[in-house]
């Protein structure tokens, strides 16, 4: 009876060494942890959108094969248009912007059985962590959201006025890339003749004085391609066609929607 005893111990050790020892299960499809999901989420990823992410890409035994990080630049993409492996491009749709999630995919949705090169093993499962920074499509345009409209609006903002308003310019992760409030000054312009960029010119129209806008703009009525960096000295803004006007380091770049929280002070028809 104890030799008995003794020897189904001796199996159930040996199962379980087995078993923490055993190569990782095959998947037949991707499977999605989401790790933080934001409070808010005004938009989630679809098919033929272009995001922006960062990842870190592991084995399952944890060990990292690549990282938009350690290159200290987002991944932007197309999404479901074969710009990315099969599981990618599946596990990012319906992504919120600043969600977390944590992406297990099949060799037959990454790199088969051919793999990569000597960093991919064929038949390799691939763990992605993955972190959306943000998300537009060619065809968006400008998006208005008023959070505050005053009692009474005696005139509102035309084509050719001038106007002096405050902003906050932020990414949509909500990275702040310029405001006139840290300038402690308004930003004085006119709207609608080419002095600012598309999306604010677009924006600012029909507002009161008094009125607060979210006027959110995809990269093509924004800073474009190229994005925008000055350089600024002191207090003094280089007057441009370009709004705002971001600090060296913190403006957008390529390809970034921006959002900006508006508030107009004044607005005068100029003769």
């Amino acid at each position: 009876m104890i030799q008995c005893v003794q020897r189904m111990l001796y199996l159930s050790v040996l199962v379980a060494f087995a078993a923490c020892n055993a190569p990782p299960v095959p998947l037949d499809d991707i499977l999605i942890e989401k790790t933080f999901v934001p409070e808010q989420c005004v938009r989630a990823v679809k098919v033929g959108d272009y995001v922006r992410y960062h990842y870190n890409g592991m084995f399952p035994d944890g060990k990292k094969f690549d990282s938009s990080y350690d290159r200290g630049s987002t991944y932007n993409v197309f999404v479901g248009k074969k710009q990315l492996i099969q599981g990618m491009d599946k596990a990012l749709v319906g992504m919120c912007i600043n969600e977390r999630r944590l992406v297990k995919i099949p060799p037959h949705l990454a790199y088969g059985k051919q793999g990569y090169g000597d960093i991919i093993p064929p038949d390799s499962i691939l763990h992605f962590d993955v972190l959306l920074l943000d998300v537009w499509n060619p065809e968006d345009g400008v998006q208005i959201n008023t959070y505050h409209t005053p009692s009474t609006c005696s005139r509102k903002v035309e084509v050719s006025d001038y106007v002096r308003y405050h902003y906050n310019g932020t990414l949509l992760d909500g990275t702040l890339f310029d405001s006139s409030h840290t300038r402690m000054r308004t930003y004085d312009t006119y709207v609608g003749i080419g002095w600012l960029i598309a999306g604010m010119d677009q924006g600012l129209l029909g507002m009161c004085v008094g009125e607060r806008r979210i006027i959110t703009m995809p990269p093509s009525l924004g800073y474009g391609e190229n994005g925008d960096e000055v350089e600024s000295s002191g207090d003094r803004m280089d007057a441009s066609r370009l709004h705002p006007r971001p600090p060296r380091g913190l403006a957008p770049t390529a390809t970034h929607p921006q959002r900006c929280a508006v508030e107009v002070r004044r607005v005068a028809r100029m003769h």
